[in-house]
């Protein structure tokens, strides 16, 4: 049930001094100032689900830090995205500063130290992550932080028109439809960063581009238990040799890649409540991997512990 925080709810002397206790109840530790404490007004309309959080926030200018004192201080492991509803406002982490117009979004880590920049008036939807949710499906995320994605594109209105329907609706849906909904909330957000990235590789090599194809294509074949590196190469019109030669370029091989991906898929759902009555062996065949030796031996080597393991304690 969505929770509504508001500096209304307080004397007008007590405003920012709520506000900023709401925010990190809200989200993560952080530091908020703003240039008129004493004229202060915001709102946070919170939905905690059971595998994100949302939320509607608007309000005064305001400036928002993530320090590293605050990383310190709590164990918060999230991504965080905000998209842009009314005004302009700015995320800066890494070096890298997104502008975010009206449609906008970007993403940032609560891992590392961010700034947000907010004027008067502004109003963002912002969606919190679990950290292994979203690298499970975008493994480089981390390389996308403070990049606007821009809502001004076709694929841009969509995203951002369905985010904020699918993130209304949710709280009104069924309980057996709320998981579904919040995958394809992630997966909207996840399909414009991914966009973002093949927009960054077409400006560097042609080979990236092939590598994102290819990649694309191995998440699209995971659950066929016959697909492998021959079988890829002859997906995208390339001998085994010339495909081989550009992942041994990107530091990867293809089987890796492909037994890589496996392991993430079947490492979320070990994790997923709607797949607690299924076996780690239906699990685990629902991703192409029909040996349960070779499985668990895999599972060791990228997670560091059996996925029985790893499904009791995480």
């Amino acid at each position: 049930m969505a929770i509504l925080l508001s500096t209304e709810s307080v004397r007008q002397t007590e405003g920012f001094a709520y506000w900023r206790e709401a925010v990190c109840d809200a989200y993560v530790h952080l530091d908020c100032q703003c240039d008129r404490p004493d004229d202060f007004h915001g709102e946070i309309l919170l939905n905690r689900l059971s595998r994100l959080s949302a939320s509607f926030v608007s309000g005064s200018q305001q400036s928002v830090r993530r320090r590293r004192r605050d990383i310190a201080r709590a164990g918060e492991d999230s991504f965080l995205i905000s998209l842009q509803m009314q005004k302009e406002g700015g995320v800066l982490q890494d070096g890298r500063q997104a502008r975010l117009k009206p449609g906008d979004f970007a993403l940032y880590s609560s891992v590392d130290r961010y700034n947000l920049e907010l004027p008067d008036g502004f109003r963002q939807l912002v969606v919190q992550i679990p950290r292994d949710m979203l690298l499970s499906r975008l493994p480089d995320a981390d390389l996308m932080t403070g990049i606007s994605v821009s809502g001004s594109s076709v694929m841009g209105r969509i995203i951002h028109d369905s985010a904020v329907r699918l993130v209304s609706a949710i709280d009104q849906s069924p309980a057996q439809v709320q998981h579904s909904l919040q995958d394809t909330v992630v997966d909207l957000f996840v399909t414009g960063l991914a966009s973002l990235r093949e927009a960054r590789y077409e400006l560097s090599r042609p080979e990236q581009q092939i590598l994102l194809r290819a990649d694309a294509e191995i998440r699209a074949n995971l659950q066929d238990p016959g697909f492998d590196r021959r079988a890829l190469a002859a997906k995208m019109g390339l001998s085994l040799r010339r495909l081989s030669e550009l992942y041994h370029s990107d530091g990867r091989s293809i089987s890796s890649q492909i037994r890589s991906l496996r392991l993430d898929r079947i490492a979320a759902d070990l994790k997923d409540s709607r797949y607690a009555r299924h076996s780690i062996g239906e699990i685990a065949y629902r991703w192409g991997i029909q040996h349960q030796q070779s499985l668990t031996r895999m599972f060791k080597e990228r997670f560091g512990k059996s996925p029985r393991d790893y499904r009791a304690n995480g």
